[in-house]
């Protein structure tokens, strides 16, 4: 079943509806996925985590190379030395640049990942860290290697990241907008009401428009989409230079405003709120602008007045009152008498009543 595909299969749809919970006559109109594309930058940290275990299992100095050639690679092979305890430290360095840059892929499952996979060559080399405190004789069944725990993480990486994609399901039904996620098992949905929605956004991203997918996000003014953000470093200095002269106070200064910190707000929208990253786009956004301006408070304003207007013209026309476009003109009547004749009709009437 592709995802765009509205319940063509009767057992499929019956599925999808019981999986939903969805009202008896309750019709589907539109499911949608999120595009793999969408998850790019997640496979992109995977394909990093596999590239940098390879490379230091497998870089070696060239010949007759420049002194800080050698020395780039002296450190390469330093990190390997303790079964990859300096390679952990180049990882963990990775994992703290991941988070830092705070985009799509630096959440907690993906740090925890990180995490998890910088501190191997550690974990591995415990039962080292046995021996030396105890009479223990365990010793670890595997030995470290780059290339492969490079491909272990990569593959553990990319799988989570293909079913955490997979665990999100939109759906727009003739009632309402759900949200759907089942991730190891099944999260708190969020779901709407059409009359609900003020506006419909979209947000499309270069690579959304290489490869055809946008987000749709449906706004009902909760602002959940509104995320806040600081911005810029902090440290320890105070922007009070009274006491301060010369150098000092100019330095200060100069690290106060280096420093300084402001909070933005910002729109954010994630996978549990929007329609994230959904290919043939388009016709979503054409569906839900559609109902929520069907459902909206101004068109039934405008139904339940037209209804009224029905109403009176039955009622009028149950009680034989016509309207006034339908009343037929008097036949037989003029509309106006002419002035003349009226005086001379007084003179004849004045003279038949002459009693001298």
């Amino acid at each position: 079943m592709s995802d765009s595909e509205n319940g063509s299969n009767d057992e499929g749809d019956e599925k999808l509806r019981k999986k939903l919970a969805l009202r008896e006559g309750e019709e589907i109109l539109l499911v949608r996925r999120p595009s793999v594309f969408a998850f790019m930058p997640a496979y992109f940290v995977g394909l990093c985590v596999l590239l940098i275990h390879l490379f230091f299992g497998w870089a070696k100095a060239p010949q007759d190379a420049e002194w800080y050639v050698d020395a780039f690679y002296l450190f390469v092979e330093v990190s390997g030395w303790g079964g990859g305890a300096g390679f952990a430290f180049v990882m963990l360095f990775f994992t703290w640049l991941n988070r830092l840059i705070n985009h799509p892929a630096s959440g907690k499952w993906m740090t925890g990942i990180l995490l998890l996979a910088s501190l191997t060559p550690f974990l591995l080399h415990i039962d080292d860290v046995m021996r030396l405190v105890s009479d223990s004789t365990f010793e670890m069944p595997i030995e470290w290697d780059f290339t492969l725990f490079g491909i272990f993480w990569t593959a553990i990486i990319w799988g989570i990241t293909f079913w955490y994609q997979r665990s999100f399901l939109y759906v727009v039904t003739d009632d309402r907008v759900i949200h759907h996620q089942s991730f190891i098992y099944e999260r708190d949905g969020l779901e709407f009401l059409h009359e609900k929605i003020v506006a419909v956004m979209k947000r499309r991203t270069p690579i959304g428009a290489m490869f055809g997918y946008a987000t749709v996000y449906c706004n009902i003014g909760d602002q959940s989409h509104i995320a806040t953000e600081t911005v810029g470093g902090s440290i320890g200095v105070s922007p009070d230079t009274s006491q301060t002269k010369g150098l000092s106070k100019w330095l200060g200064r100069f690290f106060f405003m280096m420093t300084y910190q402001r909070t933005i707000k910002s729109d954010r929208f994630t996978p549990d709120i929007s329609f994230y990253g959904i290919t043939k786009w388009e016709e979503a956004k054409e569906l839900i602008a559609r109902l929520m301006d069907e459902n909206s408070a101004v068109t039934k304003a405008e139904e339940q007045l037209q209804v009224q207007k029905q109403m009176v013209e039955l009622m009028s026309q149950a009680q034989g009152v016509p309207s006034s476009s339908d009343i037929p003109e008097p036949v037989g009547v003029e509309d106006t008498t002419d002035p003349a004749s009226a005086e001379g009709s007084l003179d004849d009437l004045d003279a038949d009543m002459d009693l001298n």
